[in-house]
């Protein structure tokens, strides 16, 4: 292995529970849900048949977004996505093992 490519732990159930607890313990979040590395919902504060269609679009846009960021530089990575609307916001967090999305409150409501 090179020296400067970095090891990324593996993700064990505890970590999954734990970054689901830390999430969800946050004061404007609403909903979160974890996908595995095959996108398939394995924690979630919504019902089973809700996390998975509420995430296909998700894992479709970040899909796009992928190939279209290894178009203007292959060696950059996706971190995280950011979609707000007037009174809500979904956080995308992709990491090696494990996806994260969160709808929170967008606490800083825009005015009609």
């Amino acid at each position: 292995m090179f020296l400067d490519t970095p090891q990324k732990p593996p993700r064990t159930l505890r970590y999954v529970e734990k970054a689901f607890d830390l999430v969800k313990s946050k004061k404007h979040v609403r909903d979160v849900v974890i996908l595995n590395e095959s996108g398939h919902p394995v924690m979630s504060t919504i019902h089973r048949d809700d996390a998975v269609q509420f995430s296909g679009p998700f894992q479709a846009i970040r899909g796009r977004l992928e190939r279209g960021m290894s178009k203007i530089d292959p060696t950059d990575e996706l971190l995280m996505l950011r979609i707000r609307t007037r009174t809500n916001e979904v956080l995308l967090v992709p990491d090696s093992k494990i996806t994260l999305l969160v709808v929170q409150n967008a606490h800083d409501c825009f005015e009609k």
